[in-house]
């Protein structure tokens, strides 16, 4: 009996000592990866971009397309293909090649957009705003819905930074005797959420500023500046061995 008891009490330790490293873990990861997704990246460019050329559903979609390229993530590296991509020099290399195609499309994108704006004549037809001194043009070509999502997803999709950020920071917080897969996806889950309520906030934050934004002058500005983060980027990744 006495046996038993010591059994009970031993196994009742084990679950309440679990318990606590679990919620360490997952308090020191949420600190550190919400001060990472608070730092200036191509997914703010994105979430940005998208709120002021496609208004607030889309960029609702974008921060839902953040947030669902770090749970595949999560899930990848818990399958291991995230570290089987990161051990690979020849895969891993012809996914930085593609990424760094897909974020030079996306700065030439932005770039032509600026010079767009830069050439339109002033007096050209605009939405009217009494304050908004030169207005871009009211007409806008179709454009096809879930837009916003499918951009940010694949541009965090191939982010090979997340990939070794998986694989190298994120096993850290993992303690020991807890199952790795579905700490890893708690933790991606608990990341994944931080980044939906940020980048929600900095679309609601720019769609709110859109009267401002919509001058010509500064739309050409944010899409400048918007091209220039995304071949700062691949410029980066070109260069990191």
């Amino acid at each position: 009996m006495d046996v038993m008891t010591d059994a009970g009490q031993a196994d009742v330790m084990d679950t309440v000592s679990t318990s606590a490293a679990i919620l360490g873990a997952v308090s020191a990861y949420a600190i550190a990866a919400g001060l990472l997704t608070v730092l200036p990246g191509p997914d703010t460019a994105i979430v940005l971009a998208t709120a002021i050329d496609r208004g607030r559903r889309d960029a609702v979609g974008a921060a839902f397309g953040v947030a669902v390229a770090l749970l595949v993530w999560a899930a990848a590296a818990s399958a291991g293909v995230a570290a089987l991509l990161r051990a690979s020099a020849e895969l891993f290399t012809v996914f930085r090649i593609v990424c760094i195609a897909y974020l030079v499309w996306l700065a030439i994108r932005a770039l032509r957009g600026a010079l767009r704006q830069h050439r339109a004549a002033p007096a050209s037809p605009g939405v009217d705003r009494p304050d908004a001194g030169e207005t871009v043009p009211a007409a806008h070509a179709p454009r096809r819905k879930g837009g916003g999502f499918r951009r940010a997803l694949v541009t965090g999709l191939l982010n090979p930074k997340l990939g070794v950020f998986f694989v190298v920071f994120l096993p850290q917080f993992v303690p020991r005797n807890v199952p790795t897969v579905p700490m890893t996806m708690l933790l991606g889950a608990v990341q994944a959420a931080e980044a939906l309520v940020w980048y929600l906030l900095v679309g609601a934050i720019a769609t709110a500023a859109s009267r401002l934004l919509s001058r010509r002058s500064v739309r050409r500005a944010i899409e400048g500046a918007t091209g220039a983060v995304f071949l700062f980027f691949a410029g980066r990744l070109a260069l990191d061995a």
